[in-house]
């Protein structure tokens, strides 16, 4: 039995990262300008500021320049709204939130105030909707991600047949309609799908992304002889950070897989950073 080849992040990364590096230095000669990303922390929680490390981290390492708001002016909905308008109008090109945002905030209203060609994140509703229009500018990272690991896996997509476990506007649904445009037949299975009929997707698919959240719900003997396998969840269990698929059992029957942690994740900041390019050349267009 032939173990499955894991597809690390940080392999494909540091490919984009160069490519990234070298855009930034020819938009810096061409507009005189570094691209430059902005933070806004809203509350402490502990993994949006390790996030927002890494972001930091990143960005000096590709010549982009990083702003960070810390939370002391993000107190309230009334003054994170007004560092949104900032960023707005501000010379950065890309702007990062914090989310889920504490209690209190309305996210929606936030979402709306930013600029859709600084929205980073890929979340604002016009860029979501151009993405069902196929006329996709900037995709939410953790979704383009995913589908750049399936890419990698160098098979030919078109005419294949995908399962995806998660319905969320950030990761199943752009997945979805990125796997479409390969011409790839998509199945979405949501939390309302019989767990009966997600076991019968999934083993009838050759390609699966698990993105439900949900620790370990994909079964190792649901995976199929020869799928590829995208773990996209990350859920904290015994002091473990766990997929949403039984790994090691999977491994035994996939031809490609992504470990948790060290799949899809570290390439997560690195799409972010893709996507602050994308908007650096969107603001530019005549």
């Amino acid at each position: 039995m032939v173990e499955a080849k894991l597809l690390e992040g940080k392999v494909l990364a540091a490919k984009i990262q160069e490519a990234i590096k070298s855009d930034a230095e020819r938009f810096l000669k061409q507009t005189g300008e570094k691209p430059c990303l902005r933070a806004i922390q809203v509350g402490e929680d502990a993994s949006a500021t390790w996030y927002l490390n890494q972001q930091e981290k990143l960005a000096g390492k590709l010549g982009i320049a990083f702003e960070k708001i810390s939370s002391a002016k993000t107190a309230d909905q009334k003054s994170l709204l007004g560092e949104v308008d900032k960023a707005n109008r501000g010379k950065c090109h890309g702007v990062f939130i914090t989310m889920p945002l504490p209690a209190g905030y309305n996210a929606d209203e936030v979402l709306l105030k930013l600029d859709p060609k600084k929205d980073v994140e890929g979340i604002h509703p016009a860029n979501l909707g151009l993405i069902v229009l196929r006329k996709e500018k900037i995709i939410p990272p953790t979704a383009y991600a995913a589908f750049k690991l399936i890419e990698a896996a160098g098979v030919t997509l078109r005419g294949k047949k995908a399962v995806i476990v998660g319905q969320s506007a950030i990761v199943g649904r752009p997945v979805q309609m990125l796997l479409g445009e390969q011409r790839v037949t998509t199945i979405v299975c949501n939390t309302g799908t019989p767990e009966a009929e997600i076991k019968k997707a999934v083993s009838e698919s050759q390609i699966l992304v698990a993105c439900a959240g949900t620790p370990q719900m994909i079964k190792g003997e649901w995976i199929p002889e020869g799928q590829i396998v995208i773990d996209v969840g990350t859920s904290e269990v015994n002091g473990k950070i766990t997929g949403d698929v039984e790994f090691e059992e999977a491994k035994k029957r996939a031809s490609y897989i992504t470990p948790v942690p060290g799949g899809v994740g570290p390439l997560t900041v690195t799409m972010l950073m893709q996507n602050l390019m994308h908007a650096c050349n969107w603001q530019n267009e005549k």
